[in-house]
């Protein structure tokens, strides 16, 4: 596995790193590790890339979108770099090329080349996408086609629980051990969704994004390039 150029903001992301460079390293990989310390030149930072005997052919990110990203995405660019990936986590997926702040705004064409992994959930069915446009007139986002199969469960274990005859005070507790029942399944706009015990969904996905500069009416925005399931089998 090649190397991988490790670069951190010197505070939140600093754990995004280490994260990465830990499972990075446990694959097999190696990295160089470099901190974006306040008033740091990016492009010193990217030394590596040139100076390395074995030089990285990945340069990770983690940080934000006002921590550096953009400026150390576009001193990559700057020193002919640009054709190496650039790869980050979800604190730049903060909207396309039309929103004000956003990396790829901040960017511009420098954004180009850009992935980044967020965690996600499966993609609704399209029974739900077609009602939601049909009710709303725009696409639904992640958030909302999760928070329809929340539903979707709640009622159904409230269906179960009722036939036991709980009382009012016993209802809530009734209900949350059998929708963490991780036994069960459930058909949902999301798929079929399992919970465990603490309530989370059994089968965790990753969605890895890139930036596509005609997305967004030609201001660019984040397009699905893969989703991954990295959860148990069913």
């Amino acid at each position: 596995m090649e190397v991988a150029l490790v670069i951190d903001d010197t505070d939140v992301g600093r754990d995004i790193a280490d994260g990465f460079a830990a499972e990075y390293g446990e694959l097999g990989g190696r990295v160089v590790r470099r901190a974006m310390n306040p008033g740091a030149d990016p492009i010193a930072l990217l030394a590596p890339l040139t100076e390395e005997a074995d030089p990285p052919g990945v340069v990770f990110f983690g940080g934000f979108s006002d921590t550096g990203a953009p400026e150390l995405r576009s001193a990559m660019i700057a020193a002919g770099h640009g054709s190496l990936p650039f790869l980050s986590w979800d604190g730049l997926f903060d909207g396309s090329g039309a929103e004000a702040g956003s990396y790829i705004q901040r960017a511009g064409s420098a954004a180009v080349g850009s992935t980044i992994a967020h965690a996600s959930v499966p993609l609704p069915k399209a029974s739900f996408v077609q009602s939601y446009r049909d009710a709303y007139g725009k696409e639904p986002d992640e958030f909302s086609a999760a928070a329809y199969a929340c539903v979707e469960l709640i009622v159904e274990g409230l269906r179960a629980v009722a036939s036991t005859g709980p009382s009012p005070e016993a209802l809530r507790e009734a209900l949350r051990a059998y929708v963490v029942d991780e036994s069960r399944r459930y058909e949902t706009v999301l798929g079929t969704v399992g919970l465990d015990g603490n309530g989370d969904s059994v089968q965790p996905f990753v969605t890895f994004y890139r930036v596509d500069p005609s997305a967004a009416g030609g201001m660019g925005d984040w397009v699905i390039v893969k989703q991954q399931d990295f959860g148990p089998a069913p």
